[in-house]
């Protein structure tokens, strides 16, 4: 990133992803690989399994609904407003906990995590578990099952 970037509302690529609806703001080829920025809209009850990354940090915002975040086994409530942060090695899962959805922010650093959720997303049939566990483990995702 050499120049200011303004990105309106609607920019980004879109994944579907597992349920979840993620738009990449930001891609680490455009921040030198120091991190990267998506919106994910989380669906009614839906559900982010248990993972850790080796060596990505998440900052998390919640801009819309709640959250019941589980972060090395201590459970606790994110609403609207709330931040979140998370360091590599943290096994850690997220539950919407309305019947709408939420949505939130998340940035990831270094960049590279964001990969995943392309690659699931570009994927031409539906994922077998194993699949998604090696392209997880491709892009610094470890699922905990």
């Amino acid at each position: 990133m050499t120049k200011p970037i303004l990105l309106e509302k609607e920019d980004g690529e879109v994944w579907n992803v597992l349920g979840e609806t993620i738009v990449c703001k930001l891609r680490g080829d455009e921040t030198f690989g120091r991190f990267a920025v998506v919106e994910e809209t989380s669906p009614a009850k839906g559900v982010i399994p248990p993972h850790f990354h080796n060596q990505t940090d998440e900052i998390i915002y919640v801009l819309e609904g709640e959250y019941e975040v589980e972060c090395d086994g201590q459970k606790t409530i994110a609403h609207s407003g709330n931040m979140l942060v998370i360091p590599r090695g943290t096994i850690h899962s997220l539950k919407n906990r309305l019947t709408k959805p939420s949505r939130m922010l998340a940035i990831s650093t270094p960049s590279g995590f964001e990969n995943f959720f392309a690659e699931i997303s570009n994927l031409k049939t539906a994922a077998d578990a194993r699949e998604i566990v090696e392209i997880g483990r491709r892009n610094d995702l470890e699922l905990v099952i």
